[in-house]
């Protein structure tokens, strides 16, 4: 059954001649999108383009832009292992009226902040289903609720230069919701245009007012004082840091103001914040292609897998946190098919120092020692695995099944019988999980 939203993308795509670009190094997402729009969705008119390098996706957009159809583009956050953070700022400055929607995995709060401040009209966090898919679609190319579409006609006058009509279109706003940040930024953007900067700085700092963590208008604001008055330019620069802490180029503005006011101290700090925000750019990029290297090695050269994964821990250095588990995970493997079960111990227990709690960490250390023939050792960490929040055995038979199985080996029939009776709450049908009840009964 057809939904307002599919109705939506097909006036988009059919009614309207839309076209959108993919920009992406997943097929698997183009397989997901061209399905949607040509099979579920049935468009009949060609409208995807899929590229995997960011000139030749440029170039479509130029062209495609030139001839005046509407274009909505998908543009994964990091393209083999880089980010393409310069890309899309690019689209945003040279084509404003191109829609930009965002492809990424779980991602954090100041990474959110700093893609929004890049201009991204949409996120989709992967994987995605076929609905959600649509749904975003449709939000991106017709914003739902009147105060939202009226917002994207304003901006569309404003791109026209026709400043009337904006203000006009921002006192609507401001009707049907009084102290609009946005109808506010719109109003003072037109009456910047108009050459009334003192009532446009008015509008700008009562859009701040009513809403202190809405960059536009601090941006606005430290753009008013960049060349008149150095000391509010560079509070409201810091304001926007303080708010999205990743955009580099900002530290290194934050910091030449400083260098300017002769504030030297203070230029190297946020000189030293610049350098880390790269330097964590380089990071996850480098991240990308030493694991992409370990995974092609990981089933054919296990010990050539376990140097590209030490590598990469190693260069992370002090950044390593709980996102780096799957890492430590895979090279503790690695280490085991080699028989280097000791290391693998090691290489566990470096891991507990960057995520304490992560019951996975003591079951698989107590799975090396189990390699090891040292099963009392095993026992004590499977306990500990098992007595956790996370109660591991319950995730699946399997797992339980290796912990009631040493726990019988060392004698701690209780605690087995305890493991295997809890596993069978989640697994009530899993025949080797009653057989083993059925061997500790006895």
């Amino acid at each position: 059954m057809a939904t307002k939203y599919d109705q939506i993308v097909r006036d988009y795509f059919e009614g309207r001649s839309g076209y959108t670009i993919l920009l992406s190094d997943e097929p698997s997402f183009y397989k997901l999108l061209r399905g949607t729009l040509y099979k579920i969705l049935a468009i009949r008119r060609d409208c995807l383009g899929f590229f995997q390098e960011q000139a030749s996706a440029m170039r479509e957009i130029k062209d495609r832009e030139a001839t005046g159809v509407p274009l909505l583009i998908f543009v994964e956050r990091l393209l083999k292992g880089r980010p393409t953070a310069d890309f899309i700022l690019n689209i945003r400055k040279v084509f404003p009226e191109v829609k930009v929607v965002v492809l990424t995995g779980e991602i954090g709060e100041d990474e959110l902040i700093f893609l929004h401040e890049l201009g991204v009209n949409n996120l989709i966090t992967k994987p995605v289903s076929v609905d959600s898919l649509v749904q975003k679609l449709a939000f991106t190319i017709k914003p739902q609720g009147k105060l939202n579409q009226l917002v994207q006609v304003g901006k569309q006058l404003l791109r026209r230069g026709e400043l009337e009509k904006v203000m006009q279109v921002s006192a609507k706003i401001l009707e049907i919701k009084p102290g609009s940040p946005a109808g506010l930024m719109l109003l003072g953007d037109a009456l910047s245009g108009l050459g009334r900067r003192d009532e446009a700085l008015k509008s700008y700092l009562k859009a701040h007012e009513q809403s202190k963590v809405f960059m536009d208008p601090i941006k606005k604001l430290a753009e008013f004082y960049k060349d008149n008055d150095t000391g509010e330019y560079l509070r409201y620069l810091k304001k926007l840091d303080e708010i999205s802490p990743l955009n580099t180029e900002r530290k290194c503005e934050i910091g030449r103001v400083y260098l300017e006011r002769e504030e030297l101290e203070e230029a190297e700090t946020f000189f030293d914040q610049a350098v880390r925000c790269a330097v964590r750019e380089a990071h996850s990029y480098l991240s990308q292609v030493m694991s992409g290297i370990a995974e092609s090695l990981f089933d054919v050269a296990p010990d050539k897998a376990e140097k590209y994964y030490s590598k990469l821990l190693s260069v992370k250095g002090a950044s390593l946190s709980s996102d780096d588990l799957e890492t430590y995970n895979r090279l503790g493997i690695a280490l085991r098919k080699q028989g280097k079960w000791q290391r693998a111990v090691e290489n566990y227990q470096e891991a507990l120092r960057v995520a304490p709690k992560e019951a996975g960490l003591y079951y698989n250390i107590g799975l090396a020692y189990s390699d090891g023939k040292e099963y009392s050792k095993c026992a004590k960490f499977f306990r500990m695995a098992a007595r956790s929040e996370q109660m591991i055995h319950k995730s699946a038979p399997s797992v339980a099944r290796n912990i009631a199985g040493i726990f019988l080996k060392v004698g701690m029939t209780d605690d087995a019988r305890i493991v295997i009776e809890e596993a069978l709450t989640e697994f009530p049908d899993d025949a080797r999980l009653k057989a083993l009840l059925k061997k500790v009964a006895l």
